[in-house]
């Protein structure tokens, strides 16, 4: 019985590489999948060059680095064309690599190209750089290779990609300003706690009458901030220190994720991300040749939420039983309604990756939407708050004077 070298992607998206017997290519991808593996290369066993295409796919090269979002978007969409234009792999990325500005970015570049001329397929080589090119890149990559499409493919991705991009710059873009305004009006209240208050209220240690509440609440603040400002900064350096290593806790992060899509207000704009992403990516993988249930087990990495992932690795179980992808995004009760019901449209009408692109579009558009009201929300609402916590401020200052001329004045 022939034995195949894979390289694939386990259920929590770290790749695990070995050898299978089977009698055929898709005798071993469907063991793979019973294994609960996504196989991302699948070759022949052709002695010791094999093996070691096969673990120099694997193993990734030291000194790669990551790309940007960016360098990453415009690298797929430079080798998709130059791919239909009938451009030989190697040479493209020759031609892509000569072009970029990061010096990271063509490192990783030429190092790709010098796999491909090695003889190794170009998701193998990109393989040898996780950080750069995610599983489910690879994954898509590799079914467009074994399908013959791959410039369609390559396509597809850079499409993906730029709509993901395009959305976090602009929630990224959206949330500068307000950010920016908290931050200053933070420094502003505490210096004028710091330093401006306690000046102007040594002339009511004098004042022989009560003062009134709102002054009193003032002076005991101020008195704290100017006491105890440098142990209060260490105090939030220690509380962030220990919040980022909580956070780097599997569990944790997944309570955390949890609770972040079944918030009353925020959940549902984090709700329509996730499936935005998820549907986003099934899509891609299908449209690449892959199956369902493999495109649902490569999506898993592109949700970004730890409880969305684990109801894609329930749904992919369910696929695997023999349920259709529609029930088992019904049965998660995180995608809206709308989106289960044009992938049941699509599983139906046999074009389940382009109705999903079709619902990936139509949740951009609300979470744009909802993002643009809730930013027009928000900066007022700091101005606001700031606007109440300068005139108490000033209220309180002014109360004692008031009280001071009113006494002068009997």
């Amino acid at each position: 019985m022939p034995r195949y070298h894979y390289l694939a992607l386990d259920i929590d998206g770290r790749e695990r590489s070995g050898g299978i017997d089977a009698a055929d290519e898709a005798s071993a991808r469907a063991t793979l999948q019973k294994r609960k593996l996504l196989p991302v290369e699948l070759a022949p066993h052709e002695g010791g060059e094999a093996r070691r295409a096969t673990r120099g796919a694997a193993a990734p090269v030291r000194g790669g680095g990551a790309m940007s979002r960016r360098a990453l978007v415009l690298l797929t969409r430079q080798l998709a064309t130059l791919v239909d234009a009938a451009v030989p792999v190697d040479e493209a990325l020759a031609m892509i690599a000569a072009q970029q500005d990061q010096a990271s970015a063509r490192r990783v570049i030429e190092s790709v190209r010098e796999g491909v001329l090695e003889g190794m397929r170009l998701a193998d080589a990109m393989g040898r750089h996780p950080k750069a090119f995610t599983g489910l890149y690879r994954g898509a990559v590799a079914g467009g290779e074994r399908s013959g499409k791959l410039g369609f493919v390559l396509t597809r991705l850079a499409d993906y990609l730029g709509r993901s991009h395009a959305m976090a710059s602009k929630v990224q873009a959206a949330m500068i300003y307000p950010a920016a305004l908290s931050c200053v009006a933070i420094v502003v209240v505490c210096c004028l706690m710091i330093f401006v208050v306690p000046s102007l209220t040594e002339q009511f240690q004098s004042f022989e009458a009560q003062l009134p509440l709102l002054t009193q609440i003032l002076i005991g603040v101020s008195t704290f901030l100017a006491s105890y400002w440098a142990l209060l900064l260490i105090a939030l350096a220690g509380l962030g220190l220990w919040i980022a290593a909580m956070m780097r806790r599997d569990a944790v992060r997944l309570r955390l994720d949890r609770a972040f899509l079944g918030a009353p207000f925020i959940g549902r704009w984090a709700r329509d991300i996730v499936a935005s992403r998820f549907v986003r990516a099934v899509a891609t993988l299908v449209s690449a040749g892959l199956p369902v249930l493999d495109g649902v087990r490569g999506a898993q990495e592109a949700v970004g939420n730890r409880a969305a992932a684990k109801a894609a690795r329930e749904i992919a179980d369910r696929i695997e039983e023999g349920e259709p992808l529609s029930q088992g995004m019904r049965r998660a009760k995180i995608f809206p309604p709308i989106v289960v019901y044009m992938a049941a449209s699509g599983e139906n009408a046999g074009d389940l990756a382009g109705m999903l692109d079709k619902a990936a579009d139509h949740l951009d558009q609300e979470i744009e939407a909802a993002t643009t009201s809730a930013i027009s929300l928000l900066e007022p609402a700091i101005i606001v708050f700031m606007g109440v916590v300068v005139a108490s401020i000033v209220l309180a200052i002014m109360l004692p004077v008031l009280q001071l001329n009113q006494l002068a004045g009997a």
